[in-house]
């Protein structure tokens, strides 16, 4: 008997994530999938995956409302919401179809741990593990809300935490992590900085310091060997660089467009809006 469960997902460019979170979606018959106009072969790869799956293209503005347009969308009352680079592990399979398999779940709301892949190990350390997602709710109890980074589901009552994991391929090498740091250390300047947030490079500095001294001493990141370092050592980029970007957005120091220049070799031409009207378009189910 099929599960009163729907599960969602936002992508972009998710090629190397999206078949094996898709993979271990089986036991779920109605799958949502928003995509914000992907130019890899993210799209190509669900139809053949998950043909059954139901498909929109909507414009990217912010994470809470790519999310909240999936969950309008879904069948179910019941939601599984993901990201793409999250997997249901077998265990965590299991602990919801018995969840659902006794008659009904006894909250709004469920807490799952996700464990991080990283460097080639589980990260058990740092602040990493369990670190709980609101992933399982009721439709009509649970809504995204947030800024421009750190989307998390409200919901009226407390949710109840779930022993098993989703796994989290969270970033696929250095690169990655480095690139996801830069656009959300931006993210994160320009939300600070639109409630008059202030920073300086002291601060920025003391900012980095003091999490990498947390996530590598407080939260014991030394156990997870040369991954817990690496990831101590970017979590000080990661936190100069946000309270960075703040001081240089409170000072206006960023160059001006004016004198922003086509790179012919690697035609990067500056920053463009990314503010469009949202439109929707219903790509329909996958054959």
């Amino acid at each position: 008997m099929p599960l009163p469960l729907s599960a969602t997902i936002i992508t972009f460019n998710e090629e190397d994530n999206i078949v094996r979170t898709l993979e271990a979606l089986s036991f779920i018959d109605d799958i949502v999938i928003v995509d914000s106009g992907s130019k890899d072969n993210t799209v190509e790869l669900i139809k053949k995956t998950c043909p059954h799956a139901r498909l929109f293209e909507r414009t990217f503005d912010t994470y809470s409302n790519q999310k909240n347009f999936a969950l309008s969308k879904t069948k179910e009352d019941w939601v599984l919401a993901l990201d793409a680079d999250e997997v249901v592990s077998p265990g965590l399979k299991e602990e919801i179809t018995s969840l659902f398999g006794n008659d009904f779940p006894g909250s709004d709301g469920y807490l799952i741990p996700r464990l991080t892949w990283y460097l080639g190990k589980w990260i058990r350390f740092g602040g990493f593990f369990p670190n709980y997602q609101l992933r399982l709710f009721r439709k009509d109890k649970g809504k995204f809300g947030g800024g421009l980074v750190h989307e998390r589901v409200k919901l009226p009552s407390k949710p109840i935490p779930l022993k098993h994991p989703l796994f989290h391929y969270s970033y696929k090498n250095i690169s990655d992590h480095l690139n996801f740091i830069d656009r959300y250390s931006s993210l994160f300047a320009e939300e600070e900085h639109r409630k008059g947030k202030k920073s300086s490079v002291t601060w920025a500095v003391l900012k980095g310091s003091f999490k990498a001294f947390y996530m590598y001493f407080i939260r014991m990141g030394i156990f997870d060997g040369k991954a817990g370092f690496v990831l101590a050592v970017l979590g000080f980029y990661y936190n100069f660089l946000k309270y960075l970007k703040l001081y240089e957005k409170n000072n206006n120091l960023s160059v001006p467009s004016l004198f922003v220049v086509v790179d012919p070799i690697h035609d990067i031409k500056g920053n463009e809006s990314t503010e469009k009207d949202g439109d929707q378009v219903h790509i329909g189910k996958l054959s």
